[in-house]
């Protein structure tokens, strides 16, 4: 049943009683009585009056509400110049009434001509106006004065100067007007080079009679070798010449900085070096940043230096380097010595020419291998289909070798090549197979398949340089995500590291004791892929450098040959420089191959 609704005297009722509430809405409390005050003009411009004259301009103050208003204070800002005062004034201050006014007078009168010409200045009224208890009203004048100068040169070139030299310079100010001028605060420039600076004895204020004429002295000081060798500043100064009140004069200066050798690299690696074989050849180039040619003398190698690292038979011993121009100290290392330790190091030393710096060196070093053979210069891969490669990085060419006929129902899967430039090629099934990179003939061997719970594995050969050992690395998957660990030779037994934080990662050793890994995207860990670089003692990663771009692939494979690593993914060859590893280059847009598996040794240029 539905309720019915009030009605009747209990509905009027409820009316009568909030009738009042709705007139009380309707009533406001009337606004009470304020002053409102205005001033006419709002600033007022004496323009230019004559040193010891006077002008004298008023304002109308009025009040425009409808209360009294009362203005208790009248005056000029003491920030004002001087040059303000107050003209006559009643001596209260005056009290309006609703539309009344009053008239305030304010006088400029200049004593002397001198800078700034422009004076300003602020009078101020504090009334009970809510609105406004502080009147500003903005105050200018000027004054008027007959100087007019000239000056010379409109901009100053020390030209070139040489380091540690100071060169002087002048701009002359002439008065040609008819009374005296003045130029003051003068300076150098905000924003200019900290070599440029007034003359010592240079004073910021200037006093010129008509036709006379006075000098500003400059100096540029050139003490700084880094390049700009252009530098450039300002000279300001003000007058009382109404046409000119400020003035910039642009300055310039080249700064010859003699000889400025550059030596590049500072570091010079020659790599791995088979032992008695071919000697490995670098280069040091010198460069000359400076403006006069440099005299390289004392070419030589310093004390300690390995007797492995010599000059070219035509490296001259003198070179004299024009600025802007390079030349090469020609250099090779040959390993002609199999005894411990194997990284051998040494300094190249000579005399730069330039006084400031006079000595140069570069730090060298060498590791002698004695196990490589040339065969193990290359890249080696291997595709899903067996087909077995040779891959040169310098002319970014494959020769087939021929097609993998291991003994296995399985697919490769991965590769490694030792000093020796003989292939170990991992299967899908865990497999382990040793082929020869010459023929592509394949052996069975004697790995255990699932040792410690491996199963298929990535791989890579690190070698140490400090003590000449070559470690096999894998990546192997087992239940729990990927292990690293190690291959032990002749036995090939498995000894765990630990986990891989990397993940399912195709490894790498570098030639100089480093290992890395590069997994794809796709892998769960790894999105997108990534090039890292991983602790060979415990696993896990040190570096990670993203390729965002790259596609998601199913057959990837990686491995370091000559300061760069080349990555094998789908059916492109990409670079990534060691020096630069977060810049990916496309080496091969589509090699028309599925790679799976690369080997490089550990013999394999490094740089």
């Amino acid at each position: 049943m539905r309720k019915r609704s009030a009605t009747g005297i209990h509905g009027s009722l409820s009316f009568w009683l909030l009738l009042p509430l709705l007139f009380a809405g309707c009533y406001r409390t009337p606004l009470l009585p304020v002053c409102a005050v205005e001033v006419t003009p709002a600033a007022l411009d004496f323009g230019a009056v004559a040193p010891g004259a006077e002008k004298t301009l008023s304002l109308t103050v009025a009040n425009h509400g409808d209360d009294s208003c009362r203005v208790s204070s009248i005056g000029i800002d003491g920030s004002s110049d001087p040059s303000f005062a107050l003209g006559p004034q009643v001596s209260a201050p005056p009290r309006l009434d609703p539309n009344e006014s009053a008239t305030v007078s304010v006088r400029f009168s200049p004593t002397s001509v001198s800078v700034p010409l422009v004076r300003v200045g602020t009078l101020v009224l504090r009334t009970n106006d809510p609105g406004r208890p502080r009147v500003e009203v903005p105050l200018t004048g000027s004054i008027q004065t007959n100087c007019a100068i000239a000056f010379r040169p409109h901009a100053v070139d020390f030209g070139h100067v040489a380091i540690d030299t100071t060169a002087t310079n002048y701009v002359a100010v002439v008065n040609i007007g008819t009374t005296a001028c003045e130029v003051a605060k003068i300076a150098i420039g905000s924003g200019s080079d900290l070599q440029f600076a007034l003359a010592p004895a240079q004073v910021d204020h200037l006093s010129i009679q008509p036709g006379d004429e006075q000098s500003i002295g400059l100096v540029f000081h050139p003490t700084d070798v880094a390049p700009p060798h252009h530098r450039t500043g300002t000279l300001v100064f003000e007058s009382t010449d109404a046409k000119q009140t400020a003035v910039t004069v642009p300055l310039s200066a080249d700064i010859d900085i003699g000889c400025a050798l550059t030596i590049t690299p500072d570091k010079l690696d020659f790599g791995k070096v088979v032992l008695n074989t071919t000697t490995a050849s670098r280069a040091v180039t010198l460069g000359n940043d400076g403006s006069n040619s440099c005299q390289v003398s004392g070419i030589d190698f310093g004390s300690g230096t390995d007797v492995g690292f010599a000059f070219d038979t035509a490296q001259a011993r003198t070179l004299a380097v024009a600025p802007g121009a390079t030349q090469s100290i020609s250099l090779h290392f040959g390993a002609f010595d199999s005894a411990p330790p194997h990284v051998r190091t040494g300094t190249l030393v000579l005399q730069t020419g330039n006084p400031r710096s006079p000595k140069g060196s570069v730090a060298l070093s060498a590791t002698i291998d004695t196990a490589c053979v040339e065969a193990s210069q290359w890249i080696y891969t291997v595709e899903d289909s067996g087909q077995f490669a040779r891959f040169d990085p310098q002319t970014k060419t494959f020769t087939d070798i021929g097609r993998l006929q291991c003994p296995t129902g399985s697919s490769p899967n991965s590769m490694a090549v030792d000093q020796n430039a003989v292939a170990w090629v991992g299967y899908s099934d865990g497999s382990l197979f040793k082929v020869d990179t010459a023929t592509g003939h394949c052996d069975s061997t004697s790995f255990k398949v699932g040792q410690h719970g491996v199963g298929d594995f990535g791989m890579g050969f690190v070698f140490q340089p400090s003590t000449g050992v070559d470690t096999l690395y894998i990546a192997g998957r087992i239940d729990s995500g990927s292990l690293l660990a190690t291959i032990s030779f002749p036995s090939l037994v498995v000894t765990p590291i630990g986990p891989l934080e990397a993940g399912d990662a195709e490894l790498t050793g570098t030639g100089d004791g480093s290992l890395w890994g590069f997994v794809p995207g796709g892998m769960g860990v790894s999105e997108p892929a990534v090039l890292v670089l991983i602790d060979p003692a415990t696993g896990k990663t040190m570096e990670s450098h993203w390729f965002p771009d790259l596609p998601s692939e199913s057959n990837w494979a990686v491995k370091f040959w000559g300061g760069s690593f080349w990555i094998f993914f789908g059916t492109s060859v990409y670079e990534v420089p060691r020096a630069t590893p977060d810049v990916i280059h496309t080496a091969i847009a589509d090699s028309r191959r599925t790679i799976v598996g690369a080997g490089v040794s550990s013999c394999a240029p490094v740089f």
